[in-house]
């Protein structure tokens, strides 16, 4: 090692600190400030600390900085604290975009930093009780060092794969499918990086792996937030206007549009509260994945605005009974929902549809037709209540 390599473990920290760091702006400039978008940006914090810390410590190694012990000694601390907090933040990251449980939970939480206090814990008392057990005196690190660096940051991150695995496995949708399978391979991918550099390459390769698996995060995040409602997770009114844009009338395919309007749902906001409201609209939308992951057919699922809901079937063939097939369905999925959530108020939905005709009609029209008789179906059982 010398000055050559000093100055390449400088730039190549340097340029990823100011891609993360523009990144880290433009999510605080352009994104609410909800609990997902908290977590994420402090990871990336950690992140950008981190490999300035690295920076230094490569510089000592390199000779640029005079080895002094002290030196040695806190700016391999401050890797090993900032690579804990790395993999915990990114984890509850994690945590908040699945929704899951346990984040709301204090003492859960608190038992989610044990294995990071374990572990920091252990590396104090044994440099206290031998000053020299970690870091000799000439600078050099215990072979035991890094096991039991990586060992808290490997725990949490693995965690996070298996949990993304699974949630993979029990999505619904493709759009849930993809997500969950966007956070297991930016996880993979930033350990693999680690581990390279850790085993075999005296080069920035930690680096430079997580700042482009973050970035190719980033990209495909934004691109599900600029496409998805960010309730319910359906595609929102953006994307149902670009689908039906591309969709034409071809011969032996019937294609279908299905309005689905949620019924007394102001009545639902008065008198329970809009989170309540909230939580209807999600169990609809629940019903609406649960049902359409029945049927074997193209099937585009969108929240039109509201408490309405679109649906883009592709059915081949001539069944002019199939919709109603998914309208029974659907109803049966929402009475089910109703019963296991021991809900005080009916949750039921109207719903109309219509068929797209010829080449002359437009997905546009068609939608307008479903939307009529949406109204229609309203009507008739109002009436016969």
């Amino acid at each position: 090692m010398g000055s050559e390599y000093v100055v390449f473990y400088a730039e190549a920290s340097l340029v990823c600190i100011v891609i993360l760091s523009i990144l880290l702006i433009h999510n605080i400039r352009h994104t609410t400030k909800q609990e997902k978008q908290i977590w994420f940006n402090r990871s990336i914090i950690a992140f950008i600390l981190y490999f300035i810390s690295d920076a230094f410590w490569a510089a000592v190694l390199g000779g640029a900085l005079p080895a002094y012990r002290w030196l040695s000694v806190l700016l391999n601390l401050t890797n090993y604290v900032l690579l804990s907090v790395m993999a915990f933040e990114w984890f509850m990251f994690m945590a908040a975009s699945e929704k899951m449980l346990f984040r709301t939970s204090k003492a859960r939480k608190r038992l989610l930093l044990l294995p990071m206090a374990v572990s920091f814990l252990f590396i104090v008392i044994a440099f206290i009780i031998s000053p020299y057990f970690w870091i000799s005196e000439e600078g050099r690190l215990n072979p035991l060092y890094h096991p039991l660096q990586i060992a808290a940051p490997l725990f949490y991150l693995l965690i996070a794969v298996v949990i993304s695995l699974n949630n993979a496995r029990k999505a619904s949708s493709m759009e849930e499918k993809w997500n969950c399978w966007l956070f297991a391979t930016t996880i993979v991918g930033v350990v693999a990086c680690g581990l390279i550099q850790l085993l075999t390459l005296n080069a920035p390769t930690f680096c430079f792996g997580c700042t482009i698996m973050l970035l190719w995060f980033y990209i495909q995040h934004m691109q599900t937030l600029i496409s998805a409602d960010e309730l319910t997770r359906l595609n929102n009114r953006g994307q149902i206007d670009r689908y039906m844009a591309q969709v034409r009338y071809r011969e032996n395919v019937s294609l279908y549009t299905m309005m689905i309007d949620i019924d007394h749902f102001k009545q639902i906001n008065d008198t329970f509260g809009h989170a309540e409201g909230d939580r209807a609209l999600i169990l609809v939308s629940e019903a609406i994945k649960q049902t359409c992951g029945q049927i074997k057919t193209p099937i585009f699922i969108g929240r039109y605005g509201g408490d309405e809901f679109t649906l883009i079937i592709q059915d081949p063939g001539e069944d002019d009974g199939y919709p109603e097939q998914v309208i029974g369905t659907l109803r049966a999925a929402l009475s089910e929902k109703v019963r296991k959530n021991e809900l005080p108020y009916l949750l039921e939905v109207s719903v109309g549809y219509d068929k797209l005709r010829d080449k002359n009609d437009t997905m546009k029209e068609c939608l307008v037709r479903a939307d009529e008789k949406l109204y229609m179906d309203k009507k008739a059982r109002k009436a016969g209540r």
